[in-house]
């Protein structure tokens, strides 16, 4: 499935105010405000999550609190460091943690897959190290540490003993009883194949919506022109920097990196908490908190208008 402008694109009839300032710093205090309304809301029992599960989510809304954190402080710089530049692959993270818990909202039953391949792709890492430095006594003795630790997590991650075995058998070529029962762990869905599997109408407008927005991130972690460009015209140093003014450079920031990645950022955060309010729908905080963080977003960027017009709005309809 090829998401295309003709599939997703959201004609708009009314502009942003261009007068309008929003400070950046209040976007610490939206952030923080949605994720502790959710979190303190997923203490309590749901349909459909376990205490593990909730458990498990709080920690994933934690983990986006310190990515949001992590972009704040990419972009202090104001400009004035091409470093700056390296903050799209963290909005990348952000907006992705957003398909997965559209995914997880949805089907509470994904979070099971989402701590099995967790665990896969450590055991794999362990399996690595451990063939590698067979020869070296002191790597074995670190491993044989782990494995106790490593075992307690897989116990917690409901990965079963034949699903242990069957990645001995795929990654070492490990021959078992011919009675062996295979039990392989599938990888989590990237954001393509979340889009695949939703079913909310209006949930999936948005995600096909915010699809292009994720491809381009992509091309910050890919081998792409476009982080070579940005930050060679950042970088006052380089042999070309007299072709740009210090006022062309603020500018390119603004427009290019610093804007761009507050808006998806916000966004990949506050709407991944939004999401939850389907599953709490009398939670008057998080629909409070959630709705406040809204209104700057789609008064400050067209693209938050147009997640606020597909999807936020009607589901935060409850407060008009």
């Amino acid at each position: 499935m090829k998401i295309r402008v003709a599939d997703c694109a959201c004609p708009l009839t009314k502009d942003i105010d261009l007068d309008a300032r929003f400070n950046a710093t209040e976007a610490d205090k939206l952030v923080n405000r949605c994720i502790d309304a959710v979190t303190n809301t997923l203490k309590s029992p749901a349909p459909g999550f376990s205490d593990f599960q909730r458990s498990q989510m709080i920690q994933i809304f934690l983990s986006m609190r310190h990515a949001h954190r992590a972009v704040r402080e990419m972009l202090r710089s104001d400009g004035k460091d091409p470093m700056a530049v390296n903050v799209m692959p963290l909005v990348r993270t952000q907006l992705e943690m957003l398909y997965a818990i559209c995914l997880i909202v949805e089907r509470p039953d994904a979070l099971a897959l989402y701590l099995k391949d967790g665990w896969k792709k450590l055991y794999i890492q362990y399996l690595l190290k451990r063939e590698e430095s067979l020869a070296l006594p002191r790597f074995q003795e670190g491993l044989r540490r782990l494995s106790p630790h490593l075992e307690l997590f897989r116990l917690a991650s409901g990965v079963t003993e034949n699903e242990k075995r069957t990645i001995e058998e795929e990654e070492l070529g490990v021959a078992h009883e011919s009675d062996f029962q295979r039990e392989h762990i599938a990888d989590f869905p990237t954001p393509h194949k979340v889009m695949k599997r939703i079913e909310n109408a209006d949930r999936k407008r948005m995600l096909e919506r915010l699809y292009p927005e994720y491809q381009f991130l992509c091309g910050f972690v890919h081998f792409s022109p476009a982080p070579m460009i940005l930050s060679t015209v950042l970088d006052d140093r380089h042999a070309l920097a007299w072709l740009s003014t210090p006022e062309n450079r603020t500018e390119i920031f603004q427009k290019e990196i610093a804007g761009p990645a507050l808006a998806l950022d916000l966004i990949g955060a506050v709407q991944s908490c939004c999401e939850f309010v389907a599953v709490y729908p009398g939670d008057v905080e998080l629909a409070r908190a959630t709705s406040e963080a809204w209104r700057p977003i789609a008064d400050g960027w067209l693209l938050g208008q147009i997640v606020w017009k597909l999807r936020t709005q009607k589901l935060l309809g409850i407060l008009g």
